[in-house]
């Protein structure tokens, strides 16, 4: 019996089609703010408990406080989130990724003036965090409606943050938006 090779070519092509897709054959991308489209941990209310047990006997524990806010974070239990990242903070104030996070939980629970402050502190202590530059042009944007600011603070990630890998989209996205500023048509979308 004579096998054909038109199922094993067939194959082939499906297996490198997987690679190829698993491998990022995609444009570069801009992240999204922090926050949006992060997957959510099947075990977090377990993961919570573990480290809720963990604060019980050691409550000044940095590492327990800034998980079970990052599982807070996670899923979306923003106040919580904010009540356990100050308690690290208070500890080491210069976290940057903390006052991120905690910064994208005010602005989802509707206090975005507080997240620009969290992002302005996080920049001052880590000039080179580009998530929090980029976030704060978001925020800045989008829910202040200050369309010179966001661009300004992207324009500040480019310049302090040289190897920045979305360099190219996001000097794209700020051409862009100059130009949509001197036509009156929608800045951002």
């Amino acid at each position: 019996m004579k096998r054909s090779g038109i199922p094993l070519l067939f194959g082939l092509l499906l297996a490198l089609a997987a690679v190829l897709s698993v491998s990022g054959c995609k444009k570069k991308q801009p992240p999204s703010p922090a926050g949006e489209g992060e997957p959510i941990r099947l075990n977090a209310a377990a993961d919570i408990e573990n480290y809720k047990e963990i604060l019980r006997k050691d409550p000044n524990n940095l590492q327990a406080l800034i998980g079970i806010g990052n599982l807070y974070f996670d899923t979306n239990r923003d106040l919580l989130a904010i009540e356990n990242y100050r308690k690290a903070l208070a500890m080491d104030p210069t976290n940057a990724n903390v006052r991120t996070d905690m910064a994208i939980c005010y602005r989802r629970s509707g206090n975005p003036v507080q997240a620009v402050e969290e992002l302005k502190r996080a920049i001052s202590t880590t000039p080179r965090h580009a998530q929090s530059r980029y976030n704060l042009g978001v925020i800045l944007i989008q829910d202040m409606q200050d369309a010179e600011g966001g661009i300004k603070a992207w324009e500040a990630l480019l310049e302090n943050v040289p190897d920045y890998p979305y360099r190219d989209s996001l000097r794209a996205e700020i051409a862009r938006m100059r130009s949509a500023q001197g036509s009156g048509k929608q800045v951002y979308k």
